[in-house]
This record gives C-alpha cells, sequence and structure tokens, in this order.
C-alpha cells in the first residue's frame, strides 16, 4: 500500500526568528531536491539556499533522520527556515503541487510514530499533555508518563496475570486428579496481591487528573460578603467589578492561577439572598451549581454583620457542603464564638490574601502528590483499572 509523504509547520503560527517544516514519507529524502538543494546524509544537517525557479527565497538549515531511526519510523527532512509568512508559505506552495506529498492531518505524525511503535499510546498521551501544560508539575507528570509511571506497572500486572492464569489452566486441565492445596491457594494469594496492587494504586484521591486537568475553587456567600475583592486580591488585578450594591457579580468571574504547580480557576459567584430579580436569581442557580461542580468550596460571610451566623447556616444548607469558612471584613469588626477552623481575614489586607492562598494551596496538596506517584492522569485510565480490579475480584468469589 502506498504511503503518501506529510508535511506541516512545526512551529506556533506567526512570524518568528525560526521555524521548521517537517516532512516525514518515503520521498522525505526528496523535498529539498524540490528547492534546488541537496539532501544531507541521514543523521546530519547542511546549510544550503532554496530556490522557486531561478529566486532565492531562503537560506536554510536542513536535517534528514532515514527510517527507522526518526520520531515516526518514516524517513523525516525537517526544514529550518526563516520564519516569515512568505517563506513558509512558499515552501508550502511547493510540497503541496509535488506529487505525492501533501498536508498531514491533525496529529498525524503522532499517528505515525504510534503505529511504527516508536510510541504506545501512554507516550502518545504523555506528548499531548507536554503540549498543554502550564505548570511545571503538569509537566513533570507528563514527562513521567513517557518514561513509564503507568507501563512499568502494568507491564508488572501483564506478567503476574499470564502467570495466574496458566496456572488456572494447569487447574482445569488436571481437575480429576489430586492436585496439592497449595496449588489452589498460592492462585488465590497470587489474584489477592494483584488486587492490592491496583487498589492502592486507584486510591489517590484522583491526584494526577487533578494536576493534569487543574482544580476548581468556587467561592460563595451572600451578597457584599467581599468575594469579588477577595477575587482580585488573589489574582493581583481587578477581575471583578467591586461595588456596595448588593447583587453586582450576576455571572461567574473565573481567574486562573498556579497553586502549588497544579492550575486553578477561582469562580466568584453571584451572591445569594432569598429576594432577586430574574437575571439575579439566574446568577444565583448558575453559583449553586458551580459550586456543586467545585473541587473546593469556600464560604465567605461578612465578619462584620450581626448576622453572619444565619447566613452561613443558610448558604451551608444551600450549597450542600463547604471546605473552608472565611470570615471577612474583620477591620470592621471581630465576631465572638468563630468555628475553630474559620479563617478570618480583611480583603483589604494584603497580607491576609497572602494567608489566604497559602491556606487554599495546603487544601489542594493532598490532591497534589509528588509528581512521581502520579500514574493515573486520565480517566481512561482508571476506568480500564476498575474494570481489572473487578474481573480479578469476580473470579475469586465462591460460587
Amino acid at each position: 500500500m502506498s504511503v503518501d509523504t506529510i508535511f506541516a509547520v512545526a512551529t506556533p503560527p506567526g512570524r518568528s526568528a525560526i521555524s521548521v517544516v517537517r516532512i516525514s514519507g518515503p520521498k522525505a529524502g526528496l523535498s529539498p531536491g524540490l528547492f534546488a538543494a541537496k539532501c544531507p546524509a541521514a543523521g546530519h544537517f547542511c546549510l544550503a539556499r532554496l530556490f522557486v525557479g531561478d529566486q532565492v527565497i531562503d537560506q536554510v538549515i536542513i536535517l534528514f533522520m532515514a527510517t527507522p531511526k526518526s520520531s515516526t519510523g518514516e524517513d523525516v527532512c525537517e526544514i529550518h527556515c526563516h520564519g516569515s509568512t512568505a517563506v513558509i508559505q512558499l515552501i508550502l506552495n511547493v510540497l503541496t503541487k509535488a506529487a505525492g506529498f501533501r498536508l498531514a492531518d491533525s496529529g498525524e505524525f503522532t499517528r505515525r510514530a504510534f503505529n511504527n511503535g516508536k510510541m504506545d499510546l501512554l507516550a502518545v498521551e504523555g506528548l499531548a499533555d507536554i503540549i498543554e501544560a502550564e505548570t511545571p508539575n503538569q509537566l513533570y507528570q507528563a514527562w513521567s508518563q513517557i518514561d513509564g509511571a503507568l507501563r512499568g506497572p502494568v507491564s508488572k500486572w501483564r506478567a503476574d496475570l499470564i502467570s495466574v492464569a496458566a496456572q488456572l489452566e494447569a487447574l482445569i486441565d488436571f481437575a480429576d486428579e489430586d492436585l496439592p492445596v497449595h496449588v489452589e491457594n498460592t492462585l488465590r494469594q497470587h489474584t489477592s496481591a494483584l488486587i492490592k496492587d491496583i487498589t492502592n494504586i486507584l486510591d489517590d484521591d484522583r491526584a494526577g487528573e487533578l494536576i493534569r486537568e487543574g482544580v476548581v475553587v468556587a467561592l460563595v456567600g451572600p451578597v457584599n460578603a467581599g468575594k469579588s475583592t477577595i477575587l482580585n486580591g488573589l489574582a493581583g488585578r481587578a477581575a471583578a467589578i467591586v461595588s456596595d450594591e448588593a447583587g453586582t457579580t450576576r455571572d461567574i468571574v473565573s481567574v486562573r492561577l498556579d497553586l502549588n504547580g497544579v492550575p486553578t480557576n477561582i469562580l466568584d459567584t453571584a451572591g445569594l439572598r432569598e429576594k432577586t430579580g430574574t437575571i439575579e436569581a439566574e446568577g444565583i442557580r448558575r453559583s449553586i451549581e458551580a459550586a456543586q461542580n467545585a473541587n473546593i468550596v469556600i464560604l465567605v460571610a461578612d465578619a462584620s454583620s450581626s448576622n453572619w451566623q444565619q447566613d452561613v447556616e443558610y448558604m451551608s444548607e444551600r450549597m450542600g457542603r463547604v471546605d473552608l469558612l472565611v470570615l471577612n471584613k474583620i477591620d470592621h469588626g471581630v465576631p465572638a464564638a468563630v468555628p475553630a477552623d474559620a479563617m478570618l481575614i480583611s480583603a483589604q489586607d494584603g497580607h491576609d490574601i497572602t494567608k489566604l492562598m497559602t491556606r487554599i494551596g495546603a487544601m489542594i496538596i493532598p490532591h497534589n502528590q509528588a509528581q512521581n506517584s502520579a500514574i493515573i492522569t486520565r480517566l481512561r485510565h482508571r476506568q480500564s483499572l476498575h474494570d481489572a480490579h473487578d474481573a480479578l475480584c469476580a473470579g475469586l468469589r465462591n460460587d
């Protein structure tokens, strides 16, 4: 079956000092000749001028890698050119018109690497996570996946399962014979050990998934409790409108922060109160929905209000759960009988905002285990391990 030679710009769009055009397939080594340039020997670079007709369009560096010693397992040629729109467009135009060449589909270079055994599915997922990484912890976790954080345990479990299956076949084949009792006992012990190993991996508080996907923190509370001021303090900028007028925040305002290496979305939600208009009521509905879907719910109440305890009770009932109670506006008065686990702050005080950020970070830390111990990073991994766990448990049942 014939395989097209594919090409694409491997660097981000826009003007830059250097851009890379990557070409992969059986005709990759012929691509420099389309510009009247020579292809270097495999594993070498060369400096060359590219021509379109008699006109020089650029002076570039060309790299050639021969199959199978390349990223895709095919012949690969890279043209490192200047990143101007004109240069890149001319190179792509020439390649598009050449017989047997075509623009690569999205993800096709990686798919060819997978098909040619250069990467397994976990490495492909790790590569996608590297490209999307926003924080160092996300990057470390992605490389951990590529280097076998999950592949290693799974490969061991596979070998153990093959051993268990062989023992089980022996029991079936020689069922009429008096096999030693320890054969079945050993089989059950090995299966129990597998179940325990998988259970330990699954009992991780979704740490890897939270690092990869990020954490959502919802600020909820009654109107005028200071949620927007807290959000602006955490963000270090005026992300939300702050006003003494009740009901200023009608929709959810989101700020994305890096807390302890975990991407964290802080949501400022509409203040809750009983008497509202139609628009504000919709904002309150969204607030409750956001809290229900958040990883951490922070209830903010006005410490200077004589009704703060009733507000906290009312909000707690509406939200269903509260992970941290913050009593704000202590610069206007400190209440009595404060719950031991509550946090007293003034959103106008930068030191208090820093303390709150540290507290939120500490709440995220249990989710944020050391990156080397984060083995499960996707729902697909977790579901597959759950299926394996349930199948092994079913095999141990005495029916």
